[in-house]
Parts: C-alpha cells; sequence; structure tokens
C-alpha cells in the first residue's frame, strides 16, 4: 500500500507542476525528454480533447510554425525538372587572386575527364570548398563565372581553359577564346551537372584554368591585369556548388 501511495503522490506532483521530465530532474517544457526520441507510429498535431490531431500526408513536413505558436503540416514546392529531389546543400565561394598566364602557349590537345589535377592548371586558391553526399541518388549543380582579359598582344586572341575538378579530378571543362584590342576582357561561365556520385563527405571542389594559345602577351582569369579598364571586384570568379537529393 505504501509503494502505491508513493506512486500516486509523484504522479499528483509531475500533473500539479505540469511538467514532466525524462531523464532531467527541471522540465522547462510540457515535456522535457533529455534523449532520443523514438517513435513508433504518427506523430499528430493540432489535436484537442475532443479531436485527434493531423498526421500530414504523404510529401509534407512537420512545420513549426511560430506565428501561431503551433507546429503543423506543409508541403514541399519542388522545382520543375529535379522529380522528387530537394537541395540538399547550397554554398558558394569567391576568389580575387585568380590566375596569369604569359607566352609561351599553353597546349591545345582535347581534355579528358578523370585525370588528375596537375601543374599545367593554375587553381583559382579561393574556390576550395568541399561538399557531402548521403544519398546515392543524387544531383550536383556546379555553377561558376568569371573573367578573362588580356593585355600586351594588340588585337591577337588569347585562348584558355577552365576546369572542375572534384577531389582533384577533372569532372568538366570549357574552353573559350578571347578577342580584341588592348585590355579586352570578358565573362566566362560553366555550368556543369554531376549524377548519382557515391556518397562520401567532404569531397573537395576547386576550379583550376590553364592556357591554351596565347598569341604573345599576358591573360589573366579572375583577375585584372590591366586596371585601365578592368579591378579585382569585377574580375573576380564565384562559384556555387549546390547538392540535390530526395527528400
Amino acid at each position: 500500500m505504501k509503494k502505491i501511495i508513493i506512486i500516486k503522490s509523484l504522479l499528483l506532483a509531475a500533473f500539479a507542476s505540469a511538467q514532466v521530465g525524462i531523464n532531467t530532474p527541471s522540465p522547462v517544457n510540457i515535456l522535457d525528454v533529455n534523449g532520443d526520441v523514438n517513435v513508433r507510429k504518427e506523430v499528430r498535431t493540432g489535436g484537442t480533447n475532443l479531436l485527434k490531431g493531423s498526421a500530414g500526408t504523404a510529401g509534407t513536413i512537420l512545420h513549426n510554425n511560430s506565428e501561431l505558436t503551433a507546429n503543423d503540416w506543409k508541403g514541399i514546392k519542388i522545382a520543375d525538372g529535379q522529380g522528387s529531389m530537394s537541395v540538399f546543400s547550397l554554398n558558394t565561394v569567391a576568389d580575387q587572386t585568380g590566375a596569369v598566364f604569359s607566352s609561351p602557349n599553353g597546349s591545345t590537345n582535347p581534355y579528358t575527364e578523370g585525370t588528375a589535377l596537375t601543374s599545367d592548371w593554375t587553381v583559382l586558391p579561393g574556390t576550395n570548398d568541399t561538399f557531402s553526399i548521403t544519398n546515392g541518388v543524387n544531383k550536383v549543380v556546379f555553377t561558376f563565372q568569371t573573367t578573362a582579359q588580356k593585355t600586351g598582344n594588340g588585337n591577337s586572341s588569347s585562348g584558355f581553359a577552365c576546369g572542375v575538378f572534384v577531389n582533384n579530378t577533372l569532372r568538366a571543362v570549357r574552353t573559350d577564346v578571347l578577342i580584341g584590342s588592348e585590355g579586352s576582357y570578358k565573362i566566362f561561365n560553366l555550368n556543369a551537372t554531376l549524377t548519382n556520385l557515391t556518397p562520401q563527405n567532404n569531397y573537395t571542389v576547386k576550379m583550376a584554368c590553364t592556357k591554351r594559345n596565347l598569341n604573345s602577351g599576358t591573360l589573366g582569369i579572375g583577375t585584372a591585369v590591366n586596371t585601365t579598364f578592368l579591378n579585382s571586384e569585377m574580375s573576380q570568379s564565384v562559384l556555387t556548388t549546390s547538392v540535390l537529393q530526395p527528400y
């Protein structure tokens, strides 16, 4: 009988304080759990004494609605063309150091995906970044923009290439030619998508550029080589890495 009285006293104390703590002597909410929570069935919100709360529907997520001081369920808007994928991570890095190339000319041979990063390429240091993959079904989108400027070769053209290196391996590349008079410059863009990379923490990604046919003079990628027409803010490089996975 004494044991029953003690249990009843504890329950009455818990209800009187309106706060219950599990694995904590000082609960700060009505239910304060210090540890893991394992829900075997449904999580319902918005219930009353007379009405069972909503468990949501397929494709919705639990939303912390701070304005209404109550949680609810929200649908996820997925961009057209992405199927059932949503943005898992997105990060942008920038570089103003750039790369500068001068005579002699570089190689004009084609590039092969999967080749290692060599000294023929110059890494734009500020574009070093990392990303992680947790699902075997994924898309990783790289969006790169920089500026190329030439000087010292009159009206001759200057050729170059920039590539995306993942774990120091070439995964995407684009070549271009800059044509114009002294100090001419142009915007260079490279967009690439890799599909279903192997799940891994902290993939490395970086942008690197190389010279092709310079026709003498100096070529700057992501940096101004003739400040009469360009400066470091205008010429900087930006890399955005987006990881999409099923939600």
